[in-house]
């Protein structure tokens, strides 16, 4: 360093004074060096106070500072910032020099001035700056400064405790069904019952907020640390804030881990119970004659009932009748049920329980075809002709009665065995059925057999029930569910009424009923798949080989049927349409993701529950499984027959599409993974 002029100056940074020596002046620009040799560079209007004393170079100028620096501290040590405070905020002085003055009262010096700065800066209750003076607070001022403070010291502090606790604790195993843990652990093989841990007092409000935080509460400090150890743990921060309170009795060990996690309501708030009790059910004028529907069918433990059939001959033609249960007659929009609905988006179907989007007086019983009870129905109508053709159909709004309930094990004995007129409306209807499958067929739809099954627990066990899809009564309930839909986008688009239509792009390549029926033909043929898409303009679904198409006839269970269902209920009744175009698109777009989370927790629920039903009953037995594709030391299989993902350690070579049988190596419930190796 050959320039060194040697100056000593007090210079601010914001609420910082520091001492520095300058160097050169270079315009207006000052170059100095702190106390440790490092340079800097600044403005004149930065440098506040110089010293008396002068350096003659960098080691001077820092044995000079030593001494600077110690008189400001022995100077600092002894500055009682609240009498200052009392007499500058009595005497309104706020310049630095005049509080120096007052406080000091004696001759005053560059170290008095930064001392005082540096007190004041440090304390930051009873002053705030303002450029280069240091303005008294109120009282009031100092006060809420003083509890804000207090409650940020608070705060940290509980971090600290809270950061404390939950490193140990949640690295702590718990199994994914932990009140099922006292016959096996579900991610080892020991032997194991859960123990409860204790909670200190002092983490108690911690784990209120936790708490509050997984019921959907806002907590920034919460999700944080949460989300921090999460990673660690590797699992979703839901998912451990969950697991925490288990471990601590908080939540209790059966609790329903999907429905909790996913923040998933069992039950309705009381507004909500109270609006429901309100609902008066809907009554046909004195005028309208009743509808008879002759059947309805759906599972055994199906509440909800949206829909029923009939069919009669017609002179040539065969005369289906689609009765399709109508919640808008009781719920309309903007309502709190509406709103309740929208939130809601789906009716979730867990292995423990169902979770309704609507309140079980209306999905279940008011607006639902009950057997034997007169309800409002929306009614669809198509006449078919013997080659299969769609000759006309109407929609109207009538009251119905449903003569009879069946659930599709029955119907499909009555088509199989029986001879009554109810058999022989479902064979008719079977035959319709098919029909219009291969009408469907033959402009391009196809079906991606996948195994389906349902899973349910009760008092811990579960059970399973493979669903035959093509079975005839759920083959021609579905073909009846595509054709209503199908005549309700035809009827919006010839009466321009505005309606959200439910298209599919052209596959990549033909998909042939071959293709499909192929045991790996969904892992072949998806990456063919056209894009699915909702839109305001009619165009066609590649997938049904349908010209257009809608869905409404959920209405019970889907949000967006029950929009669809409500825009073109207005229209039949010549009411002023609910929606317009966009008021659709943006309301169906919420229901649509909302759903989409609903179904991604329905199969990870299903996923989880499989894995406990294989470790509690398969771990020793052999399995067939599909091979599905070569993998880095082994392969990626179905297990069969529910078609769940699974790795099979192997060396042996094996073809594609080849059943072999295999036997449980390692299951993680948890995760959903499992690791098969070969039957001996």
């Amino acid at each position: 360093m050959t320039e060194f002029e040697g100056q000593i100056w007090a210079a601010q940074d914001n609420d910082e004074v520091n001492f520095l020596c300058t160097t050169k002046r270079i315009k207006h620009k000052i170059q100095a060096v702190n106390e440790k040799g490092r340079e800097r560079r600044l403005s004149e209007d930065k440098l506040l106070w110089q010293h008396p004393s002068t350096a003659k170079g960098l080691e001077d100028w820092q044995n000079q500072f030593l001494k600077i620096q110690a008189t400001v501290d022995s100077l600092c040590d002894g500055i009682d910032v609240a009498l200052l405070w009392e007499t500058a905020l009595e005497l309104e002085i706020s310049d630095i020099n005049e509080l120096a003055e007052l406080y000091f009262g004696e001759e005053i010096t560059t170290e008095h001035l930064v001392a005082l700065w540096q007190t004041l800066a440090q304390e930051r209750l009873s002053f705030k700056r303002r450029g280069k003076e240091w303005e008294a607070r109120t009282a009031q001022q100092v006060e809420e400064l003083k509890t804000q403070r207090e409650r940020e010291h608070a705060r940290i502090k509980a971090q600290a405790l809270a950061r404390d606790w939950l490193q140990p604790i949640a690295k702590i195993p718990l199994p994914v069904f932990p009140h099922l843990a006292n016959t096996q652990n579900a991610e080892t093989d020991e032997q194991t019952v859960f123990q409860v841990i204790e909670t200190p007092e002092e983490i108690i409000p911690f784990i209120e907020r936790l708490e509050a935080w997984l019921r959907g509460d806002t907590d920034k400090d919460v999700e944080e640390l949460i989300a921090r150890y999460a990673v660690a743990v590797k699992l979703p921060a839901r998912e451990l804030a969950f697991e925490i309170l288990q471990k601590i009795g908080r939540l209790p060990l059966d609790a329903d881990r999907d429905v909790i996690i996913a923040g998933l309501k069992p039950s309705f708030s009381e507004p909500i119970n109270e609006t429901v009790q309100a609902v008066k059910p809907w009554q046909p004028t004195e005028t309208q004659s009743i509808t008879e529907v002759l059947f309805s069918i759906d599972d055994e433990e199906t509440r909800e009932v949206d829909d029923a059939l009939s069919i009669e001959r017609d002179g040539p033609l065969w005369k289906m009748t689609i009765a399709i249960a109508d919640p808008a007659s009781v719920i309309h929009r903007g309502e709190l049920l509406d709103k309740e609905a929208m939130r809601r988006g789906t009716t979730v179907y867990l292995p423990t329980q169902t979770i309704l989007m609507l309140p079980e007086r209306i999905s279940c019983d008011i607006a639902s075809l009950t057997a034997g009870e007169v309800r409002s129905s929306l009614v669809i109508r198509a006449w078919l002709n013997a080659v299969g053709e769609i000759t006309k159909s109407n929609i109207n709004r009538e009251p119905i009665r449903v003569l009879k309930r069946l659930h599709y094990s029955e119907a499909d004995r009555l088509i199989a065995q029986e001879q009554d007129e109810t058999a022989q409306r479902l064979r008719e209807l079977l035959n319709c059925a098919k029909q219009l499958h291969a009408q469907r067929v033959a402009s391009g739809a196809f079906t991606l057999q996948r195994p389906e099954y349902k899973i349910s627990v009760n008092a811990g066990k579960i059970s399973i029930t493979m669903i035959e899809r093509d079975s005839p009564s759920r083959l021609l309930v579905a073909e009846m569910m595509v054709l209503a839909n199908h005549i309700a986008a035809k009827y919006a688009y010839h009466h321009q009424l505005p309606l959200i239509y439910r298209v599919q792009d052209p596959p990549v390549e033909p998909i042939t009923e071959k293709m499909a029926a192929d045991p790996l033909g969904f892992h072949k043929v998806r990456k063919f798949l056209g894009r699915s898409s909702l839109s305001l303009q009619p165009s066609g679904h590649s997938g049904l080989g349908l010209s257009m198409y809608t869905q409404l006839s959920s209405p019970l269970r889907r949000f967006a049927d029950l929009v669809m269902q409500r825009q073109l209920m207005a229209h039949l009744v010549s009411e002023e349409l609910p929606y317009d175009q966009e008021e659709l698109l943006k309301v169906l777009e919420t229901a649509e993701r909302t759903a989409r989370e609903s179904r991604m927790v329905e199969n990870e629920a299903k996923k989880r529950w499989l894995m406990q039903y294989l470790k509690q009953t398969w771990k020793n037995q052999p399995l067939n499984v599909l091979i599905i594709s070569e993998a880095k030391t082994g392969y990626k299989v179905e297990i069969q027959p529910w078609g769940a993902d699974a790795f099979l350690a192997s060396s042996n070579y094996f073809q594609t599409g080849q059943l072999v049988r295999a036997v449980i190596d390692k299951i993680r419930v948890k995760a959903g993974n499992v690791r098969l190796k070969l039957a001996t």
